[in-house]
């Protein structure tokens, strides 16, 4: 999917030969597994830079050219023409970092002292400046 979406691609079918991810996918199987609903959301996410995206299952007797193009990926073998691949160092769901928007904010009695802590600058008043310090 990263592929399509870096290629600019506007719909996207993917087939699939396990049963569990496609109907996690089409939301027939709900996801428990904590690491399942990270890959989840992730595809998700992903879907939605797509104006259309399909999942087909396909049984694993039938899926003869994914296991090619595995073995091909498994061996190193590199040129493969006009074939797209991209090799992942660590899984699409490691250490993603998690945005967080904050809405609103209002005066805290912790700001004086993270401004001390980021930029060293103190309050004006001695006694506000001593209790950033203390």
């Amino acid at each position: 999917m990263n592929l399509a979406v870096q290629t600019s691609a506007q719909r996207l079918k993917a087939y699939c030969d396990s049963r569990l991810v496609a109907n996690q996918i089409q939301g027939i199987y709900e996801a428990r597994d904590e690491r399942m609903i990270k890959y989840l959301s992730k595809v998700r996410q992903l879907a939605r830079k797509f104006k259309s995206y399909e999942v087909i299952r396909i049984p694993r007797t039938e899926n003869a050219k994914a296991d090619v193009l595995s073995k091909l990926a498994a061996s190193g073998y590199t040129s493969l023409g006009s074939i797209c691949m991209e090799f992942l160092k660590k899984s699409s769901i490691e250490n993603e970092a998690i945005e967080v928007m904050q809405v609103e904010h209002e005066p805290c009695w912790m700001d004086e002292i993270i401004e001390y802590l980021r930029s060293g600058k103190l309050p004006e008043a001695k006694k506000e400046a001593r209790k950033v310090i203390q």
